[in-house]
């Protein structure tokens, strides 16, 4: 019922907004968990749209107030968020007929990523570029994947042992953090294409054959622990969770590795 009402919603939307008779709209696909069925009342209806060429914030801006939206944030995240799981130019957050939603605007370049869908507008066929959860990876598709998220997940760990080691501080990035762990509990429960702003990271873990002592509570101060009085223990467990992430990896593949100069034995 949460789903249908959701995608009545975007639907609704979209037909406000003139996007079917917009030139510059290529096609609008409904995703996250209003795509897929798993939203509740609680979830945000997330909307992708594909432009030709971005529309300005002037003009968003008014749209949005003329059709009834509220509570608008322009560009709350946009392509240079290193969090996103995904490229987009700008996302907006508003209000429209009492539901929150999550708007996000790609240029031609940023489509080619997989998650659960629901076409609403697509004048050019680009719903080819997408892929759904009956898409299938190879053994070897899902070990470059997690080792491709290792190595940035290892990469941000150092930086943050630099700042440490310039006794500087800033802001960890958490849900970049976050995502890439999430992302490598998907591809170990064989679930790679679950859209991963709808994860549940309890449910993942807790469906993991085996789970490292901690592995939860570890990441769960790691999200909530961010001033300067935690940098340190942040980042030593930080450093915990990629040797248990990395163990988990190599228990499941056994050839995967950090360092190309080092041979993934």
């Amino acid at each position: 019922m949460q789903a249908e009402i959701q995608r009545q919603a975007a639907e609704n939307f979209v037909k406000a907004m003139g996007y079917p008779e917009d030139p510059r709209v290529r096609a609008v696909f409904l995703i996250g968990s209003s795509a897929s069925g798993e939203g509740d009342a609680y979830s945000d209806v997330d909307v992708m749209i594909a432009v030709n060429t971005m529309i300005s914030d002037e003009e968003r801006l008014a749209s949005l107030h003329a059709v009834g939206c509220h509570n608008i944030m322009l560009t709350i995240a946009g392509i240079n968020n290193p969090a996103l799981p995904v490229k987009s130019e700008v996302i907006d957050k508003f209000v429209f007929q009492d539901v929150w939603f999550d708007v996000s605007y790609h240029l031609p370049d940023q489509l080619q990523f997989c998650f659960d869908y629901v076409t609403l507008v697509d004048k050019e066929g680009l719903s080819s570029y997408l892929c759904g959860s009956s898409w299938s990876y190879t053994a070897e598709q899902l070990r470059d994947r997690a080792q491709a998220n290792l190595r940035l997940l290892h990469a941000r760990i150092y930086r943050y042992k630099k700042y440490s080691r310039r006794e500087e501080w800033i802001g960890l990035d958490l849900s970049a953090i976050k995502n890439l762990v999430v992302d490598i509990v998907m591809v170990l429960n064989d679930r790679p294409n679950y859209n991963r702003h709808a994860s549940r990271i309890t449910q993942l873990l807790s469906s993991l054959p085996t789970k490292p002592a901690d592995f939860e509570q570890r990441l769960v101060d790691i999200l909530h622990l961010d001033d300067r009085a935690a940098w340190e223990q942040k980042i030593e467990m930080l450093q915990e969770l990629e040797a248990d992430l990395t163990a988990l990896c190599k228990a499941r593949w056994s050839m995967i590795s950090l360092y190309d100069d080092i041979p993934a034995a």
